[in-house]
């Protein structure tokens, strides 16, 4: 790992444990290991370190999405793709990324970092509706639309397909905040909803 990713990597550890404006430029710098002259080699100011993680993460999040084969990112035939896939893959996939947002030292410091500065910070009140809340259930919304064009699913609203969808996901990612140990008991509940939900919406 070079400087510049040392940089980040701690910068983003100590805005998840602080927040933005609880860590300064000479903070970062100590908690590296280097003078405050070399970070400005590498970054212009604090603002810029949060821009790159900003960007970084978004692009390692699609990388993972990429990789664990979520049917509407690697393929535009959803609906074929979803026929094909059994409610097993489905969990696991769908466990993976859990796993990915709460285990991750990245991506769950990125999302503690996100829920602790956006009623403080605009840019970062975006990146999380975006990340995390009415953005992704948008995102899921044109997933389930075409299942539902394609009868797979029944006739609903999209949007309150995937609101149902995604919001026990999202409290099971703050139970798991409060209580990592629990984590077997919070992928039964997981692979549960996902198989209730299936149950529910397939015709």
């Amino acid at each position: 790992m070079n400087t510049k990713e040392r940089i980040l990597n701690i910068s983003l550890e100590l805005f998840a444990q602080k927040g933005f404006s609880g860590v300064s430029v000479r903070d970062i710098a100590s908690a590296v290991g280097v003078r405050e002259s070399a970070l400005y080699k590498h970054f212009k100011n604090k603002q810029d370190i949060l821009d790159s993680i900003m960007v970084i993460m978004k692009e390692r999040i699609e990388l993972v999405y990429q990789e664990n084969e979520v049917p509407e990112v690697i393929t535009e035939d959803v609906v074929q793709a979803y026929k094909e896939l059994s409610l097993e893959k489905l969990c696991e996939i769908s466990w993976n990324l859990f796993s990915l947002f709460t285990k991750d030292p990245l991506v769950s410091n990125f999302r503690r970092l996100l829920m602790r500065e956006q009623f403080g910070n605009e840019q970062v009140a975006r990146q999380y509706g975006e990340s995390y809340l009415l953005g992704v259930v948008h995102k899921q919304s044109k997933t389930f639309a075409k299942l539902v064009e394609g009868k797979l699913f029944r006739e609903e609203n999209p949007e309150i397909i995937a609101l149902q969808f995604y919001g026990p996901i999202l409290l099971l990612f703050q139970q798991y905040d409060c209580n990592p140990e629990n984590e077997d008991q919070i992928k039964g509940y997981l692979n549960e909803h996902i198989r209730v939900f299936g149950k529910n919406y397939s015709r």
